[in-house]
C-alpha cells in the first residue's frame, strides 16, 4: 500500500501518531491540574498563582478539541483511502484478466483456481485493510504513549509490563491467525463449513427465490442453515478452547503484575514518595498499556489482506500469457479470401483433444452452417476462429496470415459473435446494445441513437425498444430504478441487436452460436433467414442443433468427434443419405408430428 499511495500512507501515519499521543498528553495535563488545585484554592484563577492553572485548562481544551479533529480526519481519510484501495486492487484484477487474449484464466484448471480466488476480493473488502491499520495503529500508539507515561515515574515497571502485554498480544495474534482447518487441504472448507456456506448461497441467490417459495422451503432452509451454522461454531469453539487456556494463563500473570505495581504505588503515595499527580499518571498509564495487547483492527486487517497475495499471484500467472501473443498486424478488411484451419490440434487441459488434425477452409463471403451433437467441438471451433483459444499444433490463418500474428483487438472488431450463453447486461438498453461497437455507440448522441435503433430494428428488437418506458435509457433490470425485466426471447433479440451493431461498425465475420435456442422453431428459422439476407456478402457461420435453421446456408459441415464427417449444401447432404440426412428426416418428422402447421420449418 505504501508504494501505491505514499502520501496517503504518510498522512495515515501522522494521524495514528496523534491519536496515540493526545490521550497521553491529556492524562499528563489532568495530573498537573490535580497537583495545581491546592495552589489556587482561595486565590482564584485571575491571580498570578492561578495563571499556570488557567494555561493547563486551556491546554486540556486544546487537546480535547484536537482529539475530536483527529477522529474526524481519521474517519474521512479511512473512507477515501478505503475506496481508492478497493478500486486499485479490483482494477489490477481486471487488468490482469483482460490482458490475457484467450480464456486460460477461466479454463485452465491451475490458473482458474487463482482467478477464482482473486475475483472473490469484493466479498472480502480489501479496503478494510485501511480501516484495520488505522484502528490497530491508533491503539498501539496509545499503548506505547501510556508506557512512556509510566516510564517517567517507574521505568522498570514500564519495561516489565510492556514486555508482558506485548507477549499477551503476540499470543492473541497467533491464536487469531490460526487456521481451524490446519492439516486439511487449504483450498477446501471443512464439511460443516461447506454445507453452511452452500445453504446460505441457496437462500440468497435471486435465481432460486421463486422455487424456494413455491416449494415452501423458506422456513426449512432457515432452520437447516441455523443448525448447520451452530455446528460450525461448535467446531470452532472446540478448536479454540485449548488455545484460550494459554491466553488465560498469560492474562493472569499480567494482571497479577499490574496489581503488584498498583499496591506499590498506593504505598508510595501514602508515605509521600509519590505525589497525587504522579499517582494519576501512573494509573492512567497502567490502564493505557493494555492497548499494547489489543487486537482491535485485526479482523479488518485479516479480511482486507486476504486478497493481496491472490492478486499478486494472478498477476504473475497472467503476465506470461499476456506477453505470449505478440501479434501486431492490423486485421482491417479481413477476410478477403478465406479463413483456413491447417492441421489444427487443440484440447482443454486434462481432457481428450477436441481436434486432432482438423483442416478446414471457409471462403470469405460464404455462409456456413455447423451441426453436430453436444461435445462435437462446434463452440471450440468458433473460439479458435475468434482467437480466444490458440491451437497446440497447426494454425488458423486469415488470407494466409497466421491468426497469432494479427493484432487480436483489431481482429475482434472484424468478428461479430453471439453465443448461446450470451450476457444479460443489466444496464440501460443503450449500453446493452451499444457494447457491440463502443466507438460507434459513443459518437454524437443523435448519430448513436440512430445506429442503435437501426441495429435493434434489424434484429427484430425495434418494438422492444419502443415499448421501454425510457426508450434506450431504460435499465434492463427491475432491481434498478425505472428498470424493466425482459423475457428470454426479448434478451435474445437484444443480443442479436448488439451483434448487428458490430456488423454495422465493420465486422466481416458473423458467428451465431445457438443464441436463439429458447425461441420456437419457426421464430428461430425466421431470425436466421433474416440474418442471412441482411449479412449477404459477409462470412457467416451458423451453429444450431435444428437442421431447419442451417438448411439455407451455402455450405453445411457435420462435426462428429472433432472431425468433419460431412461437407456440402443441404441438398447435397440429403442426397448422400448420410448422418445429416437421417437426423434431418428424424427431426423434421418430430416437428411435423408436434405441429402439423410447421410445414417446411420442421
Amino acid at each position: 500500500m505504501v508504494r501505491e499511495f505514499p502520501l496517503a500512507a504518510a498522512w495515515i501515519a501522522f494521524l495514528v501518531a496523534l491519536a496515540g499521543l493526545l490521550p497521553a498528553a491529556f492524562a499528563a495535563l489532568v495530573a498537573d491540574l490535580v497537583e495545581s488545585l491546592p495552589v489556587i484554592i482561595g486565590s482564584g484563577l485571575g491571580t498570578a498563582t492561578g495563571q499556570p492553572v488557567l494555561f493547563i485548562l486551556v491546554a486540556i481544551g486544546v487537546v480535547l478539541l484536537a482529539q475530536e479533529l483527529v477522529a474526524s480526519l481519521a474517519t474521512v481519510t479511512t473512507t477515501v483511502v478505503y475506496q481508492r484501495y478497493d478500486e486499485h486492487l479490483l482494477t489490477r484484477v481486471m487488468k490482469a484478466l483482460l490482458a490475457v487474449p484467450g480464456l486460460d484464466p477461466f479454463e485452465d484448471p491451475a490458473l482458474a483456481i487463482k482467478t477464482d480466488r482473486a475475483v472473490r476480493i469484493p466479498g472480502f473488502g480489501p479496503g478494510e485493510l485501511i480501516t484495520g491499520l488505522m484502528e490497530k495503529g491508533a491503539v498501539r500508539a496509545q499503548g506505547l504513549a501510556a508506557a512512556v507515561l509510566v516510564a517517567t515515574i517507574w521505568p522498570l515497571a514500564a519495561v516489565v509490563l510492556s514486555v508482558a502485554w506485548l507477549l499477551v498480544g503476540r499470543r492473541l495474534q497467533v491464536d487469531f491467525d490460526a487456521d481451524p482447518d490446519a492439516g486439511t487441504d487449504p483450498s477446501s472448507w471443512t464439511e460443516t463449513r461447506r454445507r453452511a456456506r452452500y445453504l446460505k448461497q441457496v437462500g440468497l441467490m435471486p435465481a432460486w427465490a421463486k422455487e424456494l417459495r413455491i416449494f415452501g422451503l423458506v422456513d426449512w432452509l432457515a432452520d437447516r442453515f441455523g443448525r448447520q451454522n451452530a455446528k460450525v461454531l461448535a467446531d470452532l469453539w472446540r478448536i479454540r478452547a485449548v488455545e484460550q487456556r494459554v491466553v488465560l494463563a498469560l492474562f493472569t500473570v499480567v494482571v497479577a503484575a499490574n496489581v503488584v505495581v498498583l499496591a506499590l504505588a498506593a504505598r508510595a503515595a501514602m508515605d509521600g514518595s509519590l505525589s497525587l499527580g504522579q499517582l494519576i499518571i501512573l494509573l492512567q498509564g497502567l490502564l493505557g498499556m493494555a492497548f499494547l495487547a489489543s487486537q482491535n483492527g485485526d479482523g479488518f486487517i485479516a479480511n482486507g489482506s486476504v486478497a493481496v497475495p491472490d492478486v499478486l499471484e494472478l498477476e504473475r500467472a497472467t503476465a506470461g500469457l499476456a506477453a505470449a501473443r505478440p501479434g501486431r498486424l492490423p486485421a482491417d478488411g479481413l477476410p478477403r479470401r478465406e479463413i483456413h484451419f491447417e492441421n489444427v490440434r487443440f484440447g482443454y487441459a486434462g481432457r481428450t483433444p477436441v481436434f486432432d488434425g482438423l483442416s478446414l477452409r471457409i471462403e470469405a463471403g460464404q455462409s456456413v452452417g455447423i451441426v453436430g451433437l453436444n461435445g462435437a467441438g462446434k463452440t471450440t471451433l468458433i473460439k479458435l476462429l475468434a482467437g480466444l483459444e490458440t491451437p497446440q499444433l497447426g494454425q488458423v490463418t486469415v488470407d494466409g496470415t497466421p491468426l497469432v500474428d494479427l493484432d487480436l483487438e483489431s481482429w475482434w472488431r472484424r468478428v461479430a459473435a453471439i453465443f448461446q450463453d450470451f450476457v444479460h447486461y443489466e444496464l440501460p438498453a443503450r449500453d446493452a446494445i451499444g457494447f457491440g461497437a463502443v466507438d460507434l455507440a459513443g459518437s454524437q448522441r443523435s448519430t448513436a441513437d440512430h445506429d442503435l435503433r437501426s441495429a435493434a430494428q434489424l434484429a427484430g428488437a425495434g418494438e422492444i425498444i419502443a415499448d421501454l418506458p425510457q426508450g434506450l435509457d431504460t435499465p434492463l433490470s427491475r432491481r434498478l430504478a425505472g428498470g424493466v425485466d425482459l423475457s428470454g426471447g426479448q434478451w435474445q433479440r437484444i443480443a442479436l441487436a448488439r451483434t448487428m451493431l458490430t456488423v454495422q461498425a465493420g465486422a466481416r465475420v458473423l458467428v451465431l452460436d445457438e443464441p436463439t435456442a429458447q425461441l420456437d422453431v419457426r421464430a428461430e428459422a425466421d431470425i436466421y433467414d433474416r440474418f442471412l439476407d441482411l449479412t449477404r456478402g459477409l462470412t457467416t457461420i451458423v451453429i444450431s442443433h435444428r437442421f431447419s435453421t442451417v438448411r439455407r446456408a451455402d455450405r453445411i459441415l457435420v462435426l462428429d468427434g472433432g472431425r468433419i464427417t460431412e461437407d456440402g449444401s443441404h441438398a447435397e447432404l440429403v442426397a448422400t443419405g448420410g448422418r445429416y440426412a437421417r437426423l434431418f428426416a428424424k427431426q423434421a418428422l418430430r416437428y411435423v408430428d408436434d405441429n402439423p402447421a410447421a410445414g417446411d420449418h420442421g
